[in-house]
């Protein structure tokens, strides 16, 4: 029975923190959507699906690794591009 419980609670500890990844993981992902939209806007140019998405999985590999940084910039600066990209960049999470 003890062993029982043990699993149990690892078993529900596990699918909280996989939750809240999830919850990470859609933030970010937006973060990196505006990230890119904006390189678009900053550059005033359209880049080609191959540079849209080198630059989100970039993004998506300094956000999942710093999420709380690039996150709080987002939060910050969700409609300004300057504002928005220069807090990444200043942060240097980018990988």
């Amino acid at each position: 029975m003890r062993e029982l419980t043990r699993i149990s609670l690892v078993f529900v500890m596990a699918l909280i923190l996989s939750q809240c990844q999830d919850i990470v993981e859609k933030k970010c992902n937006l973060a990196c959507d505006q990230f890119v939209s904006c390189t678009e806007k900053t550059l005033k140019m359209t880049l080609s699906e191959e540079a849209k998405r080198s630059g989100h999985i970039s993004c998506m590999d300094g956000c999942t690794t710093h999420n709380s940084d690039i996150l709080k910039c987002y939060e910050e600066e969700p409609t300004s591009c300057s504002g928005f990209g220069n807090c990444v960049l200043q942060i240097g999470t980018l990988e």
